[in-house]
Parts: structure tokens; C-alpha cells; sequence
């Protein structure tokens, strides 16, 4: 495990990102961001990798949860969670296939949101 735990952000509302980077800026984490699933996917590409994804469901192009369905495919060690105000229009069989370690609506409470990522990334609580 590197020592410094890459963490990004995806979601099309500027708003949001930053709201989440505020949220995490104290968190021990190298965080990045990305506006949709196409920026995402190219950041993904780049080294070192990274080994957490947290997007939103809802975004023009490709869904959060078509993301992290490739995300599963070409990097299956990288953690998935899916956060949006959505969660309950999704099926079971669309979360079992993009093997997500969580699902958390918006809003969020942040607390919840560094436990699921400290759980996501195997670093307790």
C-alpha cells in the first residue's frame, strides 16, 4: 500500500467537488479531480494510480455507475464508491456489477463519508 493514498473525485456540479474536497481536506490523502466519466477515465490511465474512485451517479456522457463498471474492468484493485442523490433508482444488479464497495446518498453526512473511505482504502477507523 502506498503511503499516500490517491483518492478521485468525479462529479459534473463544480459545486459538489469542492464541497467534497472541503470535506476531505484534512483527510491523509492525495486528492484529484474530475468534471465527468470521459476525464475521469484519462486520469485513470495516468501513474501512480489511484486507489479510490468516488463518483456521482447522474452525469452527462456516462453515468457515475458506467464509470466505475470500467473502472472494475481495467483496474479491479481500485475502490469504488458511488455517491449521489439517486442511490434508490439503482438495482442490485447494476451495483453488483460495477463492484462497488459503497453507495452513499447525497447529501452526505461527512463522517460517514471518511469512515466509508477509510474503510474503502483498508485503513480502519
Amino acid at each position: 500500500m502506498p503511503a499516500t493514498q490517491r483518492v478521485l473525485l468525479v462529479d459534473d456540479e463544480v459545486l459538489m467537488l469542492s464541497a467534497l474536497r472541503r470535506t476531505l481536506r484534512r483527510e491523509p490523502y492525495e486528492i484529484e479531480v474530475a468534471s465527468n466519466g470521459a476525464r475521469a477515465l484519462e486520469r485513470l490511465d495516468l501513474d501512480p494510480p489511484f486507489n479510490l474512485v468516488i463518483s456521482d451517479y447522474k452525469m452527462p456522457g456516462m453515468t457515475g455507475l458506467e464509470l466505475l463498471t470500467r473502472v472494475r474492468s481495467s483496474s479491479g484493485e481500485t475502490r469504488r464508491i458511488l455517491l449521489s442523490g439517486w442511490v434508490s433508482e439503482l438495482s442490485d444488479v447494476e451495483i453488483a456489477a460495477a463492484g462497488l464497495h459503497a453507495t452513499l446518498s447525497k447529501p452526505w453526512d461527512d463522517a460517514e463519508l471518511k469512515l466509508t473511505i477509510r474503510e474503502a482504502l483498508g485503513l480502519g477507523t
